[in-house]
């Protein structure tokens, strides 16, 4: 069954569901006809209108969904007045009135037809080698910077002009393009218009680099949707980081998105939708659950009604927020409540965005997407290293310790390296600082290419590197990381007019189902394996 399909099925279901909920609303609605109508009747018909307002829009009923919206702002303030001096029979009575013509507005109208997903997680989670195009007109410059890209294991192209690069581009679209243009404030005979009109269509990614630094420049660069801006002379560890920050980005794991909402098909219609956006989605009916199912479906976000049965959306946010772990976790509400004050209470409560039901499909795609990019962002500046974008130590060590408790409880073997580069400080005494962050920026990169996307990666500190293999025993652990060791001291670095190399000492340590040992003693071991490996001789592997 397609997607349209799919979706027509769910709006056909609630098209069928609605008879019984517009009953429900004409019984309830008899309470209007008593001098004292009970408050608890006039609350849930308050709740019916709230869910019909919020999802008959959805559902192709734009007409019905507003309709009910008028009628439960107008119920709302009945609840409001009786306190006070109770509500004029008039007001009650046309209410019961409109309420029982509400049938007049059901003029189904069909879902628009929707392109389908295409979305593709690739084969069997294989890796593809990234393709760059580069654009440098100094040619020397773009060589140096083609050798650094190669090296890296990018598949890396090297263009001298603008022209050159747009008759490739028809025939094939890299993933990211690094370009030395300003549209043409530099004084190149490139039309700077055809280059405008090219990068606002490219689908490719773009890095800006430029001899200029400037305001207009940058903003320039901000209108083509660059993702980064250089200046030289370059920093080339930077930039190679950014790079992988970039493709990191385009080839990022699917939102985790979790639903809490009362509404069956509602719900049912998002998930569908965000599903085919590409996205994992998990519902929770039971909102008791919400410590569980945190830590077991991790969602990078979730999107919550604000009235529900039982339980108000401001008040489980707020519960939310009370375990440290999840206070950055995005949460947006998705109500159909049109009280700006009470949006902005709702909003003071800890969440990060109102939706007001019915929202387009476009809308809650982008907003979730937009969401979850930023938030990644955000969690990535504050757990990982800015020059490699490793885990920062304490992130890394957090990994040993959630590793070392999922395998206890799965009885699943797994290990740690220690990895540190030899005889780093002559390094950067002989060649500087700036070549040493190039040799720890290329560990960071090649462990990227050459280990599982599962492996936990982490700069312990300086020179010194932490890799978490789960699922993974010392031999098979053993077998990854001396190719990685053996592939790392293949790497040629420049300084100058001289070129050298460098290697790496690694120890493993394996925790094994049933055995006494806890995850910062794996660390120890690993530690002690890895300076085994320095005192017999370096550039070797020891197992602890």
């Amino acid at each position: 069954m397609s997607f349209n399909e799919k979706l027509h099925q769910i709006q056909q279901q609630y098209l069928q569901s609605l008879p019984s909920t517009l009953q429900q609303i004409n019984t309830l609605a008899q309470a209007l006809l008593t001098p004292a109508p009970g408050t608890e009747q006039l609350k849930s018909l308050s709740h019916l209108l709230h869910k019909l307002s919020g999802a008959a829009g959805t559902f192709g009923l734009p007409a019905l969904s507003t309709k009910a919206a008028e009628l439960d702002q107008r119920l709302e303030a009945i609840l409001l007045a009786r306190p006070a001096s109770g509500s004029s029979d008039h007001e009650r009575l046309r209410l019961k009135s409109d309420l029982d013509a509400l049938s007049e507005f059901v003029v189904p109208a069909d879902l628009p037809e929707r392109p389908e997903s295409s979305f593709n997680p690739g084969k069997n989670g294989q890796t593809l080698i990234p393709e760059i195009w580069l654009l440098e007109d100094d040619v020397a410059l773009g060589s140096a910077l083609l050798t650094h890209l190669q090296a890296f294991n990018f598949k890396a192209r090297l263009f001298t002009s603008f022209a050159d690069l747009l008759r490739a581009y028809d025939k094939a679209k890299p993933e990211v393009l690094i370009l030395d243009v300003l549209l043409g404030n530099e004084g190149r005979s490139t039309d700077c218009m055809l280059e405008s009109k090219f990068l606002e269509n490219s689908s490719s990614r773009v890095i800006f680099i430029s001899a200029k630094d400037n305001f207009q420049t940058r903003l320039q660069a901000a209108d083509l949707r660059a993702d980064a801006f250089f200046v030289k002379p370059l920093d080339i560890p930077k930039l190679i980081t950014r790079l992988e920050q970039v493709l990191e980005r385009l080839h990022a794991p699917p939102e985790r998105v979790l639903i809490i909402d009362d509404d069956e098909l509602l719900v049912r219609y998002y998930q569908q939708l965000l599903t085919d956006a590409g996205m994992l989605v998990h519902v929770l009916n039971q909102p008791e659950r919400i410590k569980e199912t945190l830590e077991h479906d991790c969602p990078d976000i979730i999107l919550m009604d604000l009235e529900m049965p039982g339980i108000d959306g401001q008040n489980l946010a707020a519960v939310i927020r009370q375990y440290d772990h999840w206070l950055g976790l995005p949460i947006i509400y998705l109500s159909a409540e049109h009280d700006p004050q009470r949006q902005l209470l709702a909003l003071n409560q800890g969440a990060d965005d109102f939706l007001i039901k019915p929202v387009t499909d476009e809308h809650l795609i982008t907003a979730v997407k937009s969401k979850v990019v930023r938030s990644r962002q955000i969690l990535d500046l504050m757990t990982k290293d800015s020059l490699t974008g490793l885990l920062k130590h304490a992130a890394i060590k957090e990994a040993v310790r959630r590793e070392w408790g999922l395998a206890k409880r799965k009885g699943e073997a797994f290990c740690v390296a220690m990895l540190d580069i030899d005889h780093f400080k002559q390094v950067n005494d002989r060649f500087g600082h700036a070549i040493g962050d190039e040799v720890i920026t290329s560990v960071a990169t090649l462990l990227r290419k050459r280990l599982r996307g599962t492996d936990v990666l982490g700069r312990y500190g300086g020179e010194e590197f932490v890799v978490v293999m789960s699922r993974c025993d010392a031999d098979t652990a053993a077998k990854v990381l001396d190719d990685f060791r053996q592939r790392f001291q293949e790497l040629r670095f420049s300084a100058g007019a001289e070129q050298f190399s460098a290697t790496i000492s690694i120890g493993i340590a394996e925790y094994r189902p049933g055995t006494n040992i806890d995850a910062e003693a794996l660390l120890v071991n690993a530690d002690k394996a890895m300076y085994e490996a320095k005192k017999t001789g370096r550039n070797k592997l020891v197992l602890g």
